[in-house]
């Protein structure tokens, strides 16, 4: 990887800061010297934000993490993003609704501690009864 040749570049609020270079069209940045008001995904999901729809990316952020070679980040503004929805009661009873569902066997009607497969919705019993073991026809 060549030296990156620090460029000029104009951010959204008209201040003037260094970039690496340009990947993609969009500006990056080395660990540690993105400016203030660009984040992560995961940086947006810790302060309880969300990228607003549509909102594309400002720039990157271009690392190398060892043993997994460069990494690449996308960076958000914070000022464009909306606060992330709240978790509310009907959410989460529609969450447990459908867990619930993938743990009761759809022929007995029996609830277990576990997720039943995919192919079939039965338990093991109701398999063994009908001959049904999910498997794809010849």
């Amino acid at each position: 990887m060549r030296r990156a040749q620090l460029r000029d570049l104009r951010l959204w609020d008209g201040t003037w800061t260094w970039c690496s270079g340009f990947r993609d069209g969009l500006p990056w940045w080395c660990w540690g010297s993105a400016p203030a008001g660009l984040v992560t995904l995961s940086q947006l999901r810790e302060q309880r934000l969300r990228r607003r729809a549509g909102q594309d990316p400002f720039g990157l952020l271009v690392f190398r993490k060892h043993g997994c070679g460069e990494q690449v980040a996308e960076l958000y503004r914070v000022d464009l993003a909306v606060a992330a929805r709240t978790y509310t009661l009907a959410v989460a009873a529609s969450v447990a609704a459908m867990c619930r569902a993938h743990r009761t066997c759809r022929r007995c009607r029996r609830e277990f501690d576990r997720y039943l497969p995919t192919s079939t919705w039965t338990c093991w019993p109701c398999m063994q009864a009908t001959g049904d073991f999910g498997e794809p026809a010849a």
